[in-house]
């Protein structure tokens, strides 16, 4: 089908919106709707296949109802016959698997005369870390095969898909890791303090807003932290600003109470960014306060990504290391006593002791603020 629209302004488009929408809550929505409306299609779907499993992954089809979606992923991703194509080359679906081939398939007669297709253009790309983008392109019923001049549209996409993925799996990565190191902490009640390039405050957790109000040891004052003795303020603005040099990460600075209560611990984390990113809204130092009066019940995310646990094992080493016998953690698990000591053993093996109180140990010296390798600031 001729495409008589300016094609540059088209490819701009579908090139700016292919890569805006990987930041959008849907990734992908709005470049899939803007890509099936020029190429006068039914719907466009995106499918991402993770490494070494292509029987997993999410489907991306603005146009198609979510429990269709759903079917798809549960019965009939794994029997696909449209799957495995030359990589980065455009391929229509009956040239690739042969139309009676195709109409005699369990995939044809139970999905895909379902969803009311006739012809479907595909490309899958691989991306460095290995995950597959197969997109795909139907027709409703009627249509004309895809011409070549729509092909070639497709296939120039194809390293700007490329390049999409990429920069998805990587924010995706980061969304992950940042969410995940923010949980831990809230679980182990540490509190979390960002400072600018300046040293001024940006944003505190919870645990460390309820930190700084009590002005014991510590305190906000405008935008800049505090020290509550005086006589400690000179070496915590020199701490601080060493801080923000290379290798200076892991320095603990103990702030004394007036209350007479144990000292907080506060240990700097410098965050890496380019140099003309220095701005005032950009994150120069993570602040980590540890509070040992604040008691915390330890959650058993946090031991199964920390000791490579199974969830039960989790669940029960975060019971054990918040106090609970045997016998309350096969009450509260519903188990038996015996399968909790099987656990145990199998916890034992995995974190290397051979005791329930060394366990204990072991869980509650493996707090962030509590790393060998951590110093005193004197």
């Amino acid at each position: 089908m001729a495409i008589d629209e300016d094609q540059s302004s088209i490819f701009s488009r579908l090139v700016l919106s292919l890569n805006a929408s990987i930041l959008e809550g849907e990734p992908w929505h709005d470049f899939l709707l803007l890509l099936r409306d020029h190429l006068n299609a039914k719907h466009a779907t995106l499918i991402l296949t993770p490494p070494h499993d292509p029987g997993r992954g999410i489907m991306i089809t603005p146009t198609a109802p979510p429990a269709q979606v759903r079917r798809y992923l549960e019965r009939f991703l794994a029997i696909d016959p449209f799957v495995g194509l030359p990589e980065g080359q455009v391929v229509a679906l009956f040239e690739f698997v042969g139309e009676e081939r195709l109409k005699g398939s369990e995939y044809y007669r139970d999905w895909f005369a379902d969803i009311d297709g006739s012809h479907v253009l595909g490309v899958d790309v691989a991306s460095a870390s290995g995950f597959e983008a197969r997109l795909r392109v139907t027709r409703a019923p009627g249509g004309g095969p895809f011409d070549q001049d729509e092909r070639a549209h497709l296939k120039s996409l194809v390293p700007h898909l490329r390049q999409s993925i990429e920069i998805y799996r990587g924010l995706a990565t980061s969304r992950g890791e940042e969410a995940l190191i923010a949980g831990t902490v809230e679980e182990f009640a540490v509190g979390t303090v960002w400072l600018d390039h300046s040293l001024n405050v940006l944003r505190v957790n919870p645990i460390a807003a309820t930190i700084l109000a009590e002005a014991d040891g510590i305190a906000l004052v405008g935008k800049r932290l505090a020290m509550s003795q005086v006589t400690a303020e000179k070496r915590f603005r020199s701490w601080l600003e060493a801080a923000l040099n290379p290798g200076s990460d892991g320095r603990l600075f103990p702030a004394a109470r007036l209350s007479g209560r144990r000292d907080l611990c506060i240990v700097a984390r410098r965050i890496d960014v380019p140099k003309f990113m220095h701005t005032g809204t950009t994150p120069a130092l993570a602040l980590l306060l540890g509070d040992p009066e604040r008691p915390h019940r330890i959650d058993g995310q946090a031991l199964r990504e920390l000791f490579a646990l199974t969830p039960t094992e989790a669940l029960i080493t975060a019971s054990v290391a918040n106090g609970s016998s045997v016998s309350e953690v096969a009450l509260e698990l519903a188990i038996t006593e015996n399968t909790v000591r099987a656990h145990l053993r199998s916890i034992f093996s995995k974190t290397g002791v051979s005791r329930q109180p060394q366990l204990v140990h072991l869980v509650h010296t493996s707090l962030p603020l509590n790393s060998p390798d951590a110093v005193s600031s004197d």
